[in-house]
């Protein structure tokens, strides 16, 4: 079964500790971005926290991967997205296709989702389920200690034959996707590593297998 590893700019882009849900995800742009972490406790969020001076605090991560395909030309009966589970395996994600912005990955492609709407009214009016390319359907167990399997869908397997690169995002899914503003000071977080940990024993991978080959072999004057 073939390989791809995640590209080395791999990572996460955030909207960390923002005063109100909207000012959270009605944004294309992030206030952190890194592309050369190892791993994050939070590289995918959405949640509300208490603010030291009262109030909510709102923060939405979302982290992006690209994998080179260009070796892949036949079509791929399946493939399985395995990304490293790093602490905090409490959200619900979903990957779907992401940019090509994401090569050089910076706050600037906080919003980099084909499809993407930033419109948000934290009760649904903003959710863009119907609008990305889902790449995975809902993921709802997340392990800490170990690879979690994400398999990838229809689209995701043609994208994979049809495009030199892969893009995908993880977002999560009640919140972020949905346009759902976390009720009560809940903590929606789900830890992951990236390419840049030392070695590849950690690293975004996936897995994947080709169809068969058809047999169009026409047999003239076979005598059995």
């Amino acid at each position: 079964m073939p390989t791809i590893y995640a590209h080395t700019n791999d990572g996460y882009i955030t909207r960390f500790n923002q005063s109100s849900w909207s000012n959270a995800g009605a944004s294309t742009t992030g206030t952190a971005a890194s592309s050369t972490s190892s791993g994050h406790y939070t590289g995918v969020r959405a949640d509300k926290t208490s603010s030291r001076g009262g109030g909510s605090l709102f923060s939405i991560y979302r982290s992006f991967f690209f994998f080179d395909t260009s070796a892949i030309s036949t079509d791929v009966s399946s493939a399985t997205f395995k990304v490293r589970g790093y602490s905090n395996g409490g959200g619900d994600l979903i990957a779907v296709k992401s940019n090509a912005d994401i090569a050089t990955l910076g706050t600037a492609d906080f919003g980099s989702i084909a499809g993407w709407n930033t419109t948000t009214d934290g009760s649904g009016g903003g959710d863009n389920e119907s609008n990305v390319t889902k790449y995975s359907a809902e993921i709802s167990i997340w392990s800490i200690i170990g690879y979690n399997d994400i398999a990838l869908n229809a689209q995701a397997l043609a994208d994979m034959r049809d495009d030199n690169i892969l893009y995908i995002c993880l977002l999560n899914y009640d919140y972020d996707l949905k346009d759902i503003e976390p009720t009560g000071y809940t903590s929606n977080r789900n830890g992951l590593y990236f390419t840049n940990y030392t070695g590849t024993s950690r690293d975004p991978y996936i897995d994947y297998t080709l169809a068969p080959a058809a047999d169009n072999s026409i047999f003239f004057g076979a005598n059995f």
